[in-house]
This record gives C-alpha cells, sequence and structure tokens, in this order.
C-alpha cells in the first residue's frame, strides 16, 4: 500500500462501525463506516459517485483522521473486494447464461431512466445478451440524484 498502510482499531466509544442501507427514502443510501449519519468517517453515496469523511479531528469510532483531502469528494474509481466462498448460482440462471437483472425488465428500465447504463453487457454473448434485453425508452437526461438543491 503506498504510501502507507495504517489500521484503525474501535475506540469502544459507540458501535457505529458500519451502516448499510438502499432503497429507502427516509434513511440515507450507502454505505457509511464510523462516526454518524451526516458525519461517517468514511462515506460512500449508493450510487458511488460522491462521498465525504467529515472524521474532525476524529473518527468517534475508529480514532481515524479525516481519509479525503477535503470533506466532501467525487469517486473516480472504487474498487471492491469479495472474500469468502463463491456465490451459489441458481441452476436456472446457469443452464441460461443470463443475469438475475435480465429476469426482471422492470429493473433494467429503472436502471436506464436513473441515467446506469449495464457496462458489462459487452463481455456477454451478444446472441443471449441481445435476445433477454427489453426495449426501453429514455424518457429524460441522466442526471446526478447528489446534485438535487432539496426542498
Amino acid at each position: 500500500m503506498k504510501p502507507k498502510l495504517e489500521v484503525f482499531n474501535t475506540t469502544g466509544y459507540n458501535d457505529h462501525y458500519a451502516y448499510l442501507n438502499i432503497g429507502q427514502e427516509t434513511m440515507p443510501n450507502g454505505i457509511g463506516l464510523g462516526g454518524q449519519h451526516e458525519y461517517y468517517g468514511l462515506w460512500l453515496s449508493s450510487d458511488f459517485g460522491k462521498g465525504h469523511s467529515k472524521a474532525k479531528p476524529k473518527c468517534t469510532t475508529y480514532e481515524s483522521p479525516q481519509l479525503s483531502c477535503e470533506d466532501t469528494f467525487s469517486i473516480d474509481a472504487l474498487e471492491v473486494w469479495g472474500v469468502g466462498d463463491e456465490p451459489i448460482q441458481d441452476e436456472d440462471e446457469e443452464e441460461s447464461g443470463t443475469s438475475v437483472i435480465d429476469k426482471n425488465p422492470d429493473a433494467v428500465a429503472i436502471l436506464r431512466i436513473a441515467g446506469k447504463e449495464r457496462v458489462s453487457e459487452g463481455f456477454r454473448d451478444s446472441e443471449a445478451a441481445s435476445s433477454s434485453m427489453p426495449d426501453t425508452i429514455e424518457l429524460h437526461t441522466s442526471h446526478d440524484p447528489m446534485d438535487y438543491p432539496g426542498p
């Protein structure tokens, strides 16, 4: 790890180790580590476009400093690692070669309306992908939900 690796153990001050929420209107949607709502040690919004680290002077949960140069930031790239056993694949999915999202055309349409394109389309068999993709119509231009000015 460059420039150096640091480990921040829990302080025992609180138990706000990790927060994960998606799909609710009443609570923030994203991943938060340490701290509290709106003041996480590290926060990634559910669209993985924006985040914040508001641990000034230190995160109460991990006693880590602010992990970014500025309080808020835009994410350029995100690397995600999986740990553990390989997920068990549904037999129907394995035989058909389709993705879980291919089985739900409404989900594909909602993703397109939200401006989220499926980036893995080029990696699948083009014949299987074209036969399983529903026809959609773009209803509006895409926008970043984090740019909403609020009430």
